[in-house]
C-alpha cells in the first residue's frame, strides 16, 4: 500500500501550499491515502523556537478539518486524513496533550525539532550549535530529547527518527548508528512497549545521503525489536515534493523486514500488507 502520512499545506508554519495541488500531486504518484500534519506550534523565524498558542491551534486544526471535508469529494479514490506534528518542547508538554485530546485528530506524529535552546531541523540553526560541539554530543543529546519525547507518549508514529544527520553530515560525516546503537534500542524498545510507530521519511532520501529517515539499520532494528507501526512519509511543504521516493521506500521497507503498513483513523491504526 502507498501512503502519504507526511504532509504540511497552507495551515503549517512553514509552508504556503495550497491543499487542492499536494492532493493532486499523490493522487499522480499514485497514493492510496493521505494525511495532512501541520505543525501545531509556530516557530519564530528570528529564534527558530517553538510557539504555541493554544486557542489558535484549536482554531487553525477546525478549519483544516473543514477544508478536509469540503475536498474529500473531489478526491473519492484519495482518503484523506487529519494529522498533526507535534514538537517537543517540555514547557508545552501538558497543553500539547489536551490539545491531542480535544481535537478529532486521526493521527498523531511526534517531533523533536529543537536540542539544547537550538533547532536542528534548520541548517541555518544548526549550524551555530554544531559549530561548537562534537559529533557525539550533538548526537547523544538528541536521542536523550527523543527517549523523552517517547516517555510522554502522547502520539502515534515518531517523525524522522535520526533528523539530526539533516545537518550534521555537513559538520560529522556520514551518521553511523552502530555509534548510538545502546540508546537508539532503548528508545525502539519503549516505543515497542507502547505501541508507537516509526515512519519512513523521504524528505532528504536524494540530497547528499541518499538514505531515508531512519538509516537503513534502525529500521532493521526496528523490525527485530517488534515494532508493529510504520508509515509512509515525504514530509512535503511545496505540491511538486509531495509523495516523491515513497515506492524507494517501500522497496527499502521490504529489504530491511517490514511486513505492514499502517493507516489510522480517530487514532486507531489498521495494518496493511506492505
Amino acid at each position: 500500500m502507498l501512503i502519504d502520512y507526511h504532509l504540511h499545506n497552507h495551515f503549517s508554519p512553514d509552508s504556503e501550499e495550497d491543499t487542492q495541488a499536494i492532493l493532486k500531486q499523490a493522487q499522480k504518484m499514485n497514493m492510496q491515502e493521505v494525511c495532512l500534519t501541520n505543525h501545531v506550534e509556530w516557530h519564530d523565524h528570528k529564534t527558530g523556537q517553538a510557539v504555541l498558542d493554544l486557542k489558535e491551534a484549536t482554531t487553525r486544526f477546525k478549519k483544516i478539518e473543514a477544508e478536509i471535508n469540503s475536498l474529500q469529494p473531489d478526491f473519492p479514490q484519495l482518503p484523506i486524513k487529519l494529522g498533526a506534528e507535534l514538537e517537543y518542547v517540555p514547557a508545552h508538554m501538558d497543553e500539547l496533550k489536551a490539545f491531542v485530546k480535544d481535537t478529532a485528530l486521526d493521527f498523531v506524529l511526534g517531533s523533536v525539532h529543537i536540542v539544547d535552546g537550538t533547532i536542528i531541523a534548520s541548517r541555518k540553526f544548526a549550524q551555530q550549535l554544531y559549530e561548537k560541539i562534537d559529533e557525539e554530543t550533538a548526537y547523544l543529546h538528541y536521542f536523550k530529547a527523543l527517549k523523552k519525547m517517547v516517555e510522554w507518549g502522547h502520539f502515534d508514529v515518531v517523525a524522522h527518527f535520526d533528523i539530526p544527520k539533516k545537518a550534521g553530515v555537513r559538520f560529522y560525516g556520514p551518521f553511523r548508528p552502530e555509534k548510538y546503537k545502546t540508546q537508539i534500542i532503548e528508545i525502539l524498545t519503549l516505543m515497542k512497549k507502547k505501541g508507537i510507530g516509526i515512519e519512513l521519511n523521504t524528505k532528504h532520501f536524494n540530497v547528499e545521503r541518499n538514505e531515508l529517515f531512519p538509516h537503513t539499520q534502525i529500521l532493521k532494528w526496528a523490525v527485530e525489536i517488534g515494532i508493529e507501526h510504520f508509515t509512509f512519509s515525504s514530509d512535503a511543504h511545496k505540491a511538486k515534493h509531495a509523495s516523491l521516493f515513497i515506492k524507494a521506500a517501500k522497496k527499502i521497507a521490504k529489504n530491511a523486514g517490514v511486513k505492514s503498513i499502517s493507516t489510522y483513523k480517530k487514532r486507531i491504526p489498521t495494518k496493511h500488507p506492505i
